[in-house]
């Protein structure tokens, strides 16, 4: 297989609901060997199966050229930032992309931390379903600079089809934060107005065929 990108060797640190499906993508469409990390032994089976190669954080670290992070929240991504994780073993020319939903300051905390070692780390917050990172269908929004996105996008379209640059660091995260506020309104708009028309009368899924032809 072909390498996509100039990343010989990918890590990615994650294995969960959504890590699991995102972190198979690469292996099957990167070309590049993978390294991987995750505290479930079921995990890490299902992708051994594939000939990817189970480390410690440390070693993933050491033995890849980019580092992939899948978390459900900050602290799990601080977990293996400090401690004998990414900033103890980072090294010059290394990226590290957090795919998690993340507070901007620490993003741009984390960025600082590492650009003081020649090093990057990129916000990369995913949307959409555990099925969509299966299919490899993931909306990706995009926190760095035009050279470090065009470097790392090939990557991202392993298993994303919607990859946006948002800007710099930490942009990624405002558009995702700013898109989960939206996506939450919607809903409760939606549910106010389901209320309204029952109390009213209405049929409730003839309203909701309406709002999706009017959308």
């Amino acid at each position: 297989m072909q390498r996509m990108s100039q990343y010989e060797t990918i890590g990615f640190i994650g294995l969960g609901v959504m890590g699991g499906p995102i972190c198979g993508n690469l292996v099957k469409k990167s070309g590049a060997a993978v390294v991987v990390f995750d505290l479930s032994e079921q995990a890490l089976a299902q992708l051994r199966a594939e000939g990817v190669v189970a480390a410690s954080v440390a070693e993933v670290v050491k033995r890849s050229d980019i580092v992939f992070l899948c978390f459900p929240s900050a602290k799990h991504a601080r977990a293996v930032f400090e401690g004998d994780g990414i900033l103890k073993h980072i090294r010059s020319g290394q990226v590290v992309v957090d795919l998690g939903t993340s507070s901007v300051n620490q993003t741009r905390d984390f960025a600082g931390q590492l650009q003081a070692r020649g090093a990057s780390w990129v916000d990369a917050p995913i949307a959409r379903t555990r099925q969509a990172a299966q299919d490899g269908t993931l909306s990706v929004m995009v926190g760095a600079s035009p050279e470090l996105f065009a470097s790392i996008e090939p990557l991202i379209r392993c298993f994303a089809t919607d990859v946006t640059s948002c800007g710099g660091i930490g942009s990624g995260q405002v558009t995702k934060i700013l898109n989960n506020m939206v996506l939450f309104q919607t809903v409760n708009a939606l549910a106010e107005a389901v209320a309204v028309a029952r109390r009213h009368g209405v049929d409730p899924a003839l309203l909701l065929l309406r709002c999706a032809i009017t959308a």
